[in-house]
């Protein structure tokens, strides 16, 4: 060693030599500890496009995926079929109506056993390679699930169905009180299919023609030609119109975020599910780039209900650069829940309920953490009256109630307030993104910090974007620091009140759902600024707000005052094209 040594101290270039060797590697060491575990799901016999089921040796790999913190799951390139008994079971009984008129009421509650297809329970710092990858569902499931996950990163995938929870086809001939409709093959259809909501497709104008309609009887009249009898139907018909039926409203997710931190979901594509697109529910921090929640095509549906539904989250809720078309509600719902306090044992302890007619969009229990504020809120207005905080809690999943220790002051009479957890309120970003053609509302929000900026709208049957508190459905809190900015609405609004148009407003709305309806000043600091509105009788109303500045947005095709207050204060209007400037209930 003493001779190597006085070798490399006479020859500098071999010193230079073995430094760059030892540092080489070192180097490499770093990089093999510092690679993530790739686990491919053909290694476990998954095949692409080749028909056969690939349930069994998906979830194997989904197995060791959530068993090895820190890899990635890989999809090769295909479709990849996935079934399940049990699934293809509830599909079957819920089209022929051995689950009732509308098979939610027996699918979506409480506890209810369901079909998971891939479960990603408990996975941790988890990268899901699946660009270019099809999941082809047989049966009713929650295709994908992530529950009790940390830093999930989803690349690609698509999700669709080898027989969607709604059927198409073509007006043929048209009666006095009835039309007759050609329904394509992929679309088998008898005289027992349920068929619950009906809308009409105009595919010349790619809009949906009015609001949603339902049948009085229907029979099969030849091999998949259905005659609908009903005059509100043939109001809307013609030949050559698309009809659309839905044959069941809310069941589980196509991807289900429950109890979940820092996941990102890349480039994912949802074509068709029996019920909500994404679900998020007790989760933190969700972002949303390049997600598209449409129908294949020469489909018109694709969820049947919410694209996406969010529910007492954290931190940030970001959408960029997604599109909407044919969900059969909202493109997104971002609130928490009003909680009923239906007991309180001492004054430092009381027992919450969300009630029988609300159970959650997971259908997981909702409850809160250590430290949360929780808004005390007045049933009858919405009004947020005083703030408690949770000191501990105890839930029961059984009976859906939670029992909270908490410090702060609770008014006697508790039957008259809801509780509301003012800690999960999201931020909410809805950026450069398109919705088109659906049902009911876009945006419907009910959270604070809230940015929707460089977005299109068009053909929905309901207020564009609705800045809400619910009580009828157990949804808020009223809204503060909302900015919209940069948008543009054209042709929304068209269905009227009963398919989501609020207080006739094509573009925006402010508003409350409660008894009383005259407070002013329950949404905060609102922005309107540079959108360009075009139809519907209202572009904006203004309901239950202070501090509102409505400026520099075009408003064209109005039937009536584009901009309209009321029960509000601090509202002014001004520089806007196609409307005149004014101010409300200035202080």
């Amino acid at each position: 060693m003493k001779r190597m040594n006085q070798r490399i101290a006479r020859k500098p270039y071999l010193k230079l030599f073995f430094i760059l060797c030892f540092s080489c590697f070192w180097s490499y060491k770093g990089y093999c500890q510092g690679r993530r575990e790739v686990i491919d799901v053909s290694a476990f016999g998954a095949g692409v496009d080749d028909g056969r089921d690939d349930t069994r040796s998906l979830r194997e790999a989904v197995k060791k995926a959530r068993q090895t913190p820190g890899s990635t799951l890989y999809f090769p390139v295909g479709r990849y079929l996935i079934s399940d008994p049990k699934a293809i079971q509830i599909q079957q009984d819920a089209l022929t109506g051995k689950l009732g008129a509308n098979p939610q009421d027996e699918l979506y509650v409480h506890n209810k056993e369901y079909v998971i297809g891939l479960d990603f329970d408990g996975a941790k710092d988890l990268k899901i390679e699946a660009d270019g990858a099809e999941l082809l569902c047989d049966g009713w499931m929650e295709p994908v699930s992530f529950r009790n996950a940390e830093n999930i990163t989803l690349n690609g995938l698509t999700i669709d169905y080898k027989r969607p929870a709604n059927s198409a086809g073509k007006i043929i001939n048209m009666g006095k009180d009835y039309v007759d409709v050609k329904f394509a093959a992929e679309d088998p259809v008898d005289d027992k299919m349920i068929m619950i909501r009906i809308m009409i497709y105009d595919e010349n104008r790619q809009s949906l023609v009015g609001p949603a309609v339902y049948h009085k009887t229907k029979e099969l009249i030849a091999p998949q030609t259905m005659r609908f009898y009903g005059t509100t139907i043939r109001q809307q018909a013609e030949l050559g119109r698309v009809l659309m039926v839905w044959s069941g409203f809310h069941y589980r997710p196509a991807i289900l975020i429950y109890k979940t931190r820092n996941i990102t979901l890349n480039d994912v594509t949802i074509h068709s599910q029996a019920g909500m697109g994404i679900v998020g529910h007790l989760s933190e921090d969700i972002a949303l780039n390049r997600l598209k929640v449409v129908p294949r095509r020469g489909r018109y549906i694709s969820s049947n209900t919410d694209a996406t539904h969010f529910a007492t989250n954290r931190g940030y809720i970001r959408f960029v650069n997604c599109e909407f078309e044919g969900q059969g509600d909202d493109a997104t719902n971002v609130h928490n829940y009003y909680a009923h306090i239906v007991s309180r044992s001492s004054d430092n302890v009381c027992e919450t309920f969300l009630g029988e007619k609300n159970p959650t969009h997971s259908s997981y229990q909702d409850e809160p953490m250590a430290g949360d504020i929780l808004a005390v809120v007045k049933k009858s207005t919405l009004e947020e009256i005083g703030y408690i905080k949770v000191r501990r809690f105890w839930a029961n999943p059984e009976t859906r109630r939670v029992k909270i220790e908490f410090d702060g002051y609770l008014p006697d009479n508790t039957e008259d307030y809801y509780l509301a957890n003012m800690t999960a309120c999201p931020q909410l970003e809805f950026l450069d993104s398109r919705v088109k053609s659906h049902r009911a509302r876009s945006v419907l929000v009910k959270t604070r910090r809230v940015r929707i900026e460089g977005n299109s709208f068009e053909n929905t049957t309901g207020t564009a974007i609705h800045i809400g508190a619910e009580g009828d459905w157990g949804e808020g809190v009223a809204s503060e620091d909302v900015v919209v900015k940069n948008n543009t609405f054209t042709n929304c609004g068209l269905g009227g009140a009963d398919d989501g148009t609020i207080d006739d407003a094509s573009a925006i709305a402010a508003h409350v759902k409660a008894p009383k309806r005259d407070r002013p000043g329950l949404h905060k600091r609102l922005l309107f600024e540079g959108n360009e509105i075009s139809g519907g009788i209202h572009a904006i109303t203004i309901k239950n707000a202070e501090d509102v500045i409505i400026r520099n947005n075009v408003f064209t095709d109005m039937s009536e005052a584009p901009v309209v207050v009321g029960a509000s204060r601090r509202v002014h209007v001004y520089n806007n094209k196609g409307a005149e400037d004014f101010r409300v209930g200035e202080e």
